[in-house]
């Protein structure tokens, strides 16, 4: 996995190259990527081989893509942040600090709809998707646009300002945020319309590795 900014070196160099049919030098990155020192770039290169995006030689113009494939086929899609399979405690900031390549057979319309959480907790573990279960430790995919509710889907709810994955049921006025667990101990939420409770997007895909 790359950080924000080494995906965006990478990709800085990866649009040159495809514009240009040639690598750029490390004084074209450094305009590029407004730096004014050249050793930040070196260390981004360095950082970016050993992670085996690229490669770099001794000869000018020396950086070559590891895997032009790779970029063919897949979208980088960001990781914004941790949201708990139990109850509503992690904040909702929308930091993104990491991306995962998926592949476009995966990411179907704008990769702009989509965003990565990490799992935390286990109240979701008996639920599945596609034959995959939201384990802790799980990178679950949410899509954006999809929020009508549908009582055999999960989705993301932002609940006072905090992230939680669960299904829901409404009856009358009273709405409940539910688990589906092998553990017995998780329970559902149980909230008023009153509650500031918003619909960030639905679970379409579950990756664990």
């Amino acid at each position: 996995m790359l950080t924000e900014k080494q995906q965006y070196v990478l990709d800085v160099i990866t649009k040159f190259i495809w514009e240009n049919a040639k690598s750029p030098t490390i004084e074209e990155l450094t305009i590029l990527l407004e730096q004014k020192s050249k050793r930040w770039v070196v260390q981004y290169l360095e950082t970016l081989e050993k992670k085996w995006f690229l490669t770099r030689w001794r000869w000018y113009r020396s950086i070559s893509l590891w895997n032009s494939i790779w970029f063919q086929t897949t979208l980088n899609i960001p990781i914004l942040w941790y949201a708990n399979a139990w109850t509503p405690l992690v904040d909702a900031s929308e930091t993104s600090y990491w991306v995962l390549p998926i592949s476009k057979k995966i990411i179907t319309w704008n990769e702009q709809n989509y965003f990565i959480l990490k799992v935390e907790w286990t109240s979701m573990n008996n639920f599945d998707l596609n034959g995959k279960n939201i384990e802790n430790g799980s990178y679950v995919l949410i899509k954006k646009d999809e929020v009508s509710l549908n009582p055999r889907d999960a989705y993301l709810f932002i609940v006072n300002w905090a992230a939680t994955l669960k299904k829901f049921k409404k009856d009358w006025e009273t709405i409940y945020l539910l688990p589906e667990s092998k553990d017995e101990y998780h329970k559902p939420i149980i909230l008023s319309e009153e509650d500031n409770i918003m619909v960030n997007g639905k679970i379409v895909d579950v990756f664990n590795f």
